[in-house]
């Protein structure tokens, strides 16, 4: 809810400005103006580098997967080993998803048109959830020729030098992975994320093929097959993890962490902000966030006074995390008496109420004669509960008022 004493105001880089009044009390002023500094263009540099790292970086995956795989599988075909063609079939399928990792990043980088005004940045999202559903394949695929190995238990010609090419390959792929995960968290990119955890997954594969092919050279016992079982496992919690992490991405996941504690400490430090709260973050891509956050500010400053202010803040937050966010604000005068009165009431009830998180926005309007409060909960309690304990609680301190609870949800988290 945007409540203010005397207006509400919506700070949106991208558009004009334009006010509607209501009895007093506006609804609106949605301030559409762009900024010099904080530009789409700008912003499209920033998003073009990156990518094109993101692509040098999938073109090494591939590349070396490629090698690896290649080599492991001419092994596993000459020795027989079912665990070293498993192992080789990963990491084939880790060079196709490295393509389809640029793939996805070129189709991201297309610019916005008119059916897609925010860009195409959730194309990487879909390209992470194609690559868990091939790794999921993969895995089947291992694991029902692994069972099929442990019956048939076939003879295996390994020697020393099969040995030595199987360590020389966990090496690299730990290197890879190391590489290409940072990278992924540098980035900022879900799926050189998963495809540098895939890597490291792929080196405790190799271990296992490693151990299993040992264990037959000095012992003459094939434990083969079980190890292409075991490894087949790990591709397949590799592909639910993916998965799972996309679809978390697709759904719409609360933000958390840096990102959000970032956001509030420029608005907090803002001058005649007061403080913040309702933080929302809309995912458009792993480079491009837009979104609102609503801020108290003292209820002498004038709109005039506050706009410059605002920009300055807004511009810093998309400086440092490329987040195009509006500004909402309350008006709040923390000297009045009543006000005093209503906030130390709310501090109570939240004090008693485990499933409230914050409340704010306290505007006591005396042409409506109506209190105004947000109130923010977490999900483990009915919105009607709290608006009628917050009603019992204002009315017998101030019952020629009218009471308006609004509910906020804690969209994002520090």
């Amino acid at each position: 809810m945007w409540v203010v004493y005397d207006f509400t105001i919506v700070y949106n880089p991208f558009l004009c400005y334009h006010m509607c009044l209501n009895n007093g009390r506006s609804r609106y002023l949605n301030i559409i103006k762009m900024s010099e500094r904080v530009t789409s263009s700008n912003f499209r540099i920033d998003a073009n580098e990156r990518r094109k790292k993101i692509i040098f970086i999938a073109v090494v995956g591939i590349i070396t997967n490629l090698f690896l795989g290649i080599l492991k599988a001419v092994l596993g075909i000459l020795s027989g080993s079912i665990a070293l063609v498993s192992d080789a079939l990963n990491n084939i399928t880790d060079s196709s998803s490295s393509l389809i990792t640029i793939i996805g990043t070129k189709l991201a980088s297309k610019a916005p048109d008119k059916q897609h005004p925010f860009g195409h940045g959730r194309t990487e999202y879909l390209t992470s959830l194609l690559i868990g559903g091939i790794v999921l394949l993969t895995g089947f695929q291992s694991f029902i020729s692994s069972v099929k190995a442990v019956f048939n238990n076939e003879e295996i010609k390994t020697n020393v030098v099969t040995i030595i090419i199987i360590i020389a390959t966990i090496i690299a792929k730990i290197i890879l992975g190391i590489y290409t995960e940072n990278s992924g968290k540098r980035y900022n990119s879900g799926a050189l994320q998963a495809s540098g955890a895939d890597a490291k997954n792929d080196a405790i594969v190799s271990v296992v093929t490693l151990i299993s092919t040992a264990v037959y050279i000095f012992t003459k016992i094939s434990i083969d097959g079980i190890a292409g079982i075991i490894i087949s496992l790990f591709i397949l919690k590799a592909a639910y993890e993916i998965l799972s992490d996309t679809i978390k991405k697709i759904l719409g996941e609360r933000v958390d962490g840096d990102i959000v504690r970032g956001i509030k400490e420029i608005a907090r430090g803002t001058e005649g902000v007061i403080n913040c709260f309702d933080l929302i973050l809309n995912d458009y891509g792993p480079d491009f966030y837009t979104g609102s956050i609503n801020v108290e500010i003292e209820d002498n400053r004038s709109i005039g006074e506050m706009y410059p202010i605002l920009h300055e803040a807004q511009t810093k937050i998309y400086n440092k995390y490329n987040v195009f966010l509006v500004f909402g604000f309350y008006a709040v005068d923390i000297n009045d008496e009543r006000y005093k009165k209503i906030k130390s009431l709310l501090q109570n009830y939240e004090d008693n109420e485990r499933h409230i998180i914050n409340y704010h926005g306290i505007v006591i309007d005396e042409k409506d004669m109506t209190i105004y409060c947000d109130l923010t909960k977490d999900f483990d309690i009915a919105p009607q509960t709290i608006i009628d304990n917050v009603n019992r609680i204002l009315k017998a301190e101030f019952p020629r008022y009218n009471i308006h609870v609004n509910i906020d949800t804690e969209f994002t988290g520090e």
